[in-house]
C-alpha cells in the first residue's frame, strides 16, 4: 500500500510533528486568549473548565490549520516559524487588545494578527521557482555567435 511505503515516511514524520506542534501552540493560545479575554471583559477569574475547553477547541482547530497553511502556502518556511510566529502575532493582537480595553476588539486582533504572521511568513520566505539563470552576456554570445556567416 503506497501510504505506508518507506518511501514516505519522512512527510509521515513532518506532517505528524507540524499537527502536534499546532496542537501545542493552539493550546497555549487558548490559555493565553482566555486570560486576556477575562481581563478586557473586567470578568471574574477563569476556572479550570474555561482553560481546558478553550485549550481543546483552539487546540484542535491549531491541529487542523497548521498542516493545511504549512504546506499549502509557507512550503519554504521554516517549521519552528511556521508555528511561533503565528502564535507571537496572534498574542500580540490579543494584548493589543487588552491594552486598548476595548472588549469587542478581542475578536477582531488575535485573529488579524494570526493572518498577519502568516503574510509576514510568506512575505519573507518566497517561494523559489525552478528557472534556468542564463547570464544576458552569454545570450548575446551565443546570438551574436549564431548570426555570423562564415566563409
Amino acid at each position: 500500500m503506497r501510504v505506508f511505503s518507506p518511501y514516505f515516511a519522512t512527510r509521515r514524520w513532518l506532517k505528524g510533528g507540524v499537527t502536534v506542534a499546532g496542537v501545542v501552540a493552539g493550546a497555549a493560545f487558548g490559555v493565553i486568549l482566555t486570560r486576556l479575554g477575562k481581563i478586557v471583559a473586567g470578568a471574574p477569574p477563569a476556572t479550570l473548565g474555561n482553560f481546558a475547553w478553550n485549550a481543546a477547541v483552539f487546540g484542535v482547530l491549531a491541529g487542523v490549520v497548521s498542516p493545511l497553511v504549512t504546506w499549502s502556502a509557507l512550503r519554504h518556511v521554516p517549521l519552528w516559524r511556521t508555528v511561533a510566529v503565528p502564535l507571537i502575532s496572534a498574542v500580540a493582537g490579543g494584548c493589543v487588545a487588552v491594552i486598548v480595553g476595548a472588549p469587542v476588539l478581542i475578536f477582531v486582533l488575535p485573529p488579524a494578527g494570526l493572518a498577519l504572521g502568516f503574510a509576514h511568513l510568506h512575505r519573507r520566505y518566497p517561494e523559489h521557482h525552478a528557472r534556468l539563470a542564463v547570464p544576458s552576456s552569454y545570450e548575446d554570445e551565443t546570438t551574436d555567435a549564431s548570426l555570423r556567416i562564415t566563409e
